[in-house]
């Protein structure tokens, strides 16, 4: 939650952050846009050190790093050091999200328990994303925005402290291969902060605009190299055989179009309070409250009806919901009232967003082997920031395709394209529902295991001591000291005993 608070908590104090960091008009959004980057960029590497090196490790550093970078941000009165701390700060909540995941679906085996932890865990950053715009506005109106940071450096540590002294100790990892694909995490770090990049920037500057388009047409280049890499590497940083779940394949396909509705009905209901109906930032906080309280139901009603109703018939009534809502909204005038449009839109989104947020958090890893879950947890990040960027993007063109067209005064111009923003949020939603129509699994049963887990995380069994290494032509034969090796990159093996204490293993 502390994570998602912070991609909102700073949007409806951008004017006072405008006035005391001295920033220009044009640099404002790099408040914003630099954490969001930051964030979806360091989501695959946190995740995937989790897997090497242990995810509890991994996560205290990232939720350290998150605390010493917010309380700098606090301090900060020039916009380069605020620029760079949002930066960093985001970095260190790319760390600790996928490890704060992978932490949950490894401590429970594949049951309701689990599914009710994933629920919880997607449902809090649901309500994350409307909780920060009340804090920031609560404190933005009253002791100021500087303690946005400062709460929440003081949060992490405490966060920190309860993490050492009550995370168990994760078992002795036993990974053979701690090799980092290195060429894959620059390729894919600089490949998605140039997508990233380009979707948040170019609904200002242009879609053809040099100064966006070189970045994206680089970082479509980046991912060329990333898949080609990937596919050959023998330690890849994203094994792309977790791609053969379906599941797995339509919740990425779900979770994008979520977060994209979800970010143009948030991003384009700030304004619309703020610029239309002429909200002051405490004021806004508070009527985005609604949004919270649906969230809040949608919770309780998925974990009484996760393990009855199919999750593929939940995310349907979640698209069908965001979509009422979406249209709801579009009804907006200036003259509307809240109670009869905004409170009773924010509810139905609330309850929709997450009924489609949990599903696919828990249909994500449903397939995963437990190697493999910090990297699944990093992906389904990873495509969550992307669609926020994204939903963005596509609710910006239609609301500035429509002002620029008309001339009336300006608050009955804008109001025109934010209802047109509304319409575009009912259509990601309507793509989304017929996503999981055509793509999801009617059954919710889980199939076979994965034949294939991660190359590089093959693992040494217990008490078990690698002897010798060799390869054939059909083969690569590793030999231990009497101990059953598991999975070695989905391979069938053969194990033949000697007369001592030491057995060969042979992978076909």
């Amino acid at each position: 939650m502390l994570d998602m608070m912070s991609m909102t908590s700073t949007q409806v104090v951008l004017p006072s952050v405008l006035h005391d960091v001295h920033y220009k008009i044009l640099q404002l959004q790099w408040a914003i846009t630099a954490y969001a980057i930051a964030y979806g960029a360091f989501l695959l590497t946190g995740g995937r050190l989790g897997d090497l090196f242990g995810h509890r490790h991994v996560f205290l550093f990232g939720v350290g790093w998150f605390a010493v970078w917010a309380a700098v941000n606090g301090f900060a009165h020039n916009p380069i050091i605020m620029s760079l701390g949002r930066a960093l700060q985001g970095a260190g909540s790319g760390f600790t999200i996928p490890c704060g995941l992978a932490m949950i679906t490894t401590a429970y085996p594949v049951s309701h328990e689990r599914n009710k932890a994933v629920g919880v865990f997607g449902g809090t950053a649901a309500v994350g994303s409307v909780a920060g715009i009340f804090l920031g506005g609560i404190l933005g109106s009253t002791i100021g925005w500087r303690w946005i940071y400062y709460i929440k450096a003081l949060v992490a540590v405490i966060i920190l402290l309860a993490g050492i002294l009550v995370l168990p100790k994760e078992p002795r990892n036993r990974v053979v291969d701690h090799r980092i694909d290195f060429v894959g995490i620059v390729t894919f770090t600089y490949g998605v902060v140039a997508i990233i990049y380009y979707l948040s920037e170019a609904p200002y500057h242009g879609w053809s605009a040099p100064e966006t388009l070189a970045p994206f047409l680089g970082g479509i280049v980046l991912l060329g190299i990333f898949v080609v890499v990937e596919s050959k590497i023998a330690y890849p940083v994203m094994p792309f055989h977790i791609f053969r779940s379906r599941r797995l394949a339509a919740s990425c396909v779900a979770i994008l179009l979520t977060a994209a509705a979800m970010s143009g009905m948030i991003y384009f209901s700030v304004l619309l309070f703020e610029l239309v109906l002429q909200y002051k930032p405490l004021m806004t906080a508070v009527a985005t409250l609604p949004l919270s309280l649906g969230a809040i139901i949608g919770i309780g009603v998925q974990l009484v009806l996760m393990d009855k109703v199919p999750t593929k018939l939940m995310t349907v009534i979640g698209w069908l919901l965001i979509i009422v809502s979406s249209v709801w909204w579009a009804q907006i005038t200036v003259t509307s009232s809240y109670w009869a449009v905004a409170m009773p839109a924010f509810i139905l989104a609330g309850i929709g967003i997450t009924a489609c947020w949990i599903c696919s958090q828990v249909n994500v890893i449903a397939d995963v082997a437990d190697e493999d879950q910090g990297l699944v947890a990093a992906v389904f990040n990873v495509v969550v920031q992307i669609g926020v960027a994204f939903g963005c993007a596509m609710c910006n063109v239609f609301a500035n395709d429509r002002n620029s067209t008309v001339l009336i005064p300006f608050r009955e111009n804008i109001v025109l394209g934010y209802r047109d923003a509304f319409y575009a949020c009912a259509g990601m939603a309507a793509v989304g529902m017929v996503s999981t129509l055509v793509l999801a699994p009617n059954s919710d049963a889980r199939p076979e295991p994965l034949e294939e887990s991660s190359p590089s995380l093959t693992h040494v069994p217990e008490p078990g001591n690698l002897l010798a290494v060799g390869n054939s032509s059909n083969g690569s034969s590793l030999q231990t000291d009497g101990s059953r090796l598991s999975n070695f990159g989905g391979e069938k093996a053969e194990i033949e005993q000697d007369d001592g204490d030491h057995s060969s293993v042979t992978w076909h």
